[in-house]
C-alpha cells in the first residue's frame, strides 16, 4: 500500500460457515472499502494479496481502482473497510 506498508483488513462479524469447492467450481467474498476523496489520511493500494482459508500461499491481484483511495482505518473501532466470509 502506501510506499510498501501492509495493512491486513479487519474481519467481519458475519457468521461463516464451511465451503467445499471442487474443480470447476467457484466462491466468492466481499470486500467492503471505505473509500475517500481526501489528499490525506489515505491509502492508495497498489496491489491485494489473499489468502483463501486452509492455503498458505497468497493470491495476487493489481488493484483494480484507480482512483479508488481508502480511508485510513487502522485504529478505528468500527472501521468501514473489512473482508467478508467466503460463500
Amino acid at each position: 500500500m502506501n510506499g510498501g506498508e501492509r495493512w491486513s483488513l479487519v474481519r467481519s462479524s458475519q457468521k461463516w460457515s464451511s465451503v467445499e469447492v471442487t474443480a470447476g467450481q467457484s466462491t466468492e467474498f466481499i470486500l467492503d472499502l471505505a473509500f475517500t476523496g481526501e489528499e490525506e489520511g489515505f491509502y492508495q493500494p497498489a496491489w491485494v494479496e489473499i489468502t483463501p482459508p486452509d492455503e498458505t500461499r497468497a493470491l495476487k491481484i493489481e488493484w483494480p481502482w484507480a482512483t479508488g483511495t481508502l480511508v485510513d482505518q487502522r485504529s478505528a473501532t468500527h472501521p468501514g473497510t473489512f473482508v467478508n466470509p467466503i460463500g
